[in-house]
C-alpha cells in the first residue's frame, strides 16, 4: 500500500500543530525501553538520469511504487514525557518508471537515528507524541534492471532528518502498541556503480514518508 507524500506531510503537520495545543503536562514512568516497528512506506518523486554504454540514457523523474519501512530502537524515558532513543531505520521501495519509461528495481536505504520524542497527556486511552530526529545515513543503494540488463548504484554518508507524530496505548504496566507517521529526508549525493561502464547522475533525493505499527517494551 502506498500514500501519497505530500499528503503525508500534510498530516504531519497538521498533527503536530494539534498536539502543541495540548497540556504540556504528562505523567510517565521513567526507565530504558526497547522497541520495533513496522509498516508501509512511499518515496517522492525525484530527477535522475542513468546510463550505460550498452543501453540507451534515461532521463527525467523517477516513480516509485509500493515500499516498506522497518526499525527498531533503545532509550530512555524521563518520567516527565520527554525521551530520548538510538534508532535504526530501513526503507525500500520498488522502482517503476525513469522519465516515463518502465523500469524494474529497488530504491532502498538504512539510516542510524537519535531520536527526540514528548508524550502529551492521555486521550482517552492514546497517549499522542511528537518526535524528531537527526541521523546518519549508512548505505542508500538503487538496485536498476532493463532490458535484461542489472545495475546496482549505491552511496553512504551524509545527515538525515525526521519528523515523528503519533499515539500510543498501554497494554500492561511494561507492554504498549503504537501508530505513527514518519516523515524521513536524507541530504543528497553521488552514487557509484558497481560496475564500469554505468553512471547515476542528477544526485537523486531520497524522502522516505512511512506509517508504522509498533510494539514496545519498559524494562
Amino acid at each position: 500500500m502506498s500514500f501519497p507524500t505530500k499528503s503525508l506531510v500534510c498530516a504531519s503537520l497538521a498533527g503536530l500543530t494539534m498536539f502543541a495545543t495540548m497540556p504540556v503536562v504528562a505523567q510517565d514512568r521513567s526507565g530504558l525501553y526497547v522497541s520495533a516497528y513496522g509498516g508501509s512506506s512511499s518515496l517522492a518523486s525525484t530527477s535522475l538520469t542513468e546510463s550505460r554504454t550498452s543501453l540507451s540514457t534515461l532521463t527525467g523523474k523517477g516513480s516509485f511504487g509500493s515500499g516498506i519501512g522497518l526499525g527498531g530502537a533503545f532509550g530512555y524515558r524521563y518520567g516527565n514525557g520527554w525521551a530520548a532513543e538510538l534508532a535504526w531505520d530501513y526503507r525500500s521501495h520498488d522502482v517503476k518508471r525513469i522519465g516515463g519509461t518502465p523500469v524494474q528495481g529497488d530504491f532502498a536505504s538504512t539510516t542510524a537515528f537519535i531520536n527526540g520524542y514528548y508524550r502529551f497527556q492521555k486521550v482517552g486511552m492514546v497517549r499522542p507524541f511528537v518526535g524528531a530526529g537527526l541521523g546518519y545515513v549508512t548505505e542508500i543503494d538503487l538496485d536498476l534492471s532493463r532490458d535484461g540488463s542489472e545495475q546496482e548504484y549505491s552511496r553512504r554518508g551524509g545527515l538525515a532528518i525526521q519528523a515523528i507524530v503519533g499515539g500510543e496505548v498501554e497494554l500492561t504496566d511494561r507492554w504498549s502498541v503504537s501508530a505513527d507517521l514518519r516523515w524521513s529526508q536524507m541530504g543528497s549525493g553521488s552514487f557509484k556503480s558497481t560496475s564500469a561502464g554505468a553512471t547515476l547522475s542528477g544526485k537523486p533525493k531520497y524522502q522516505p514518508t512511512s506509517v508504522n505499527l509498533g510494539l514496545t517494551y519498559r524494562f
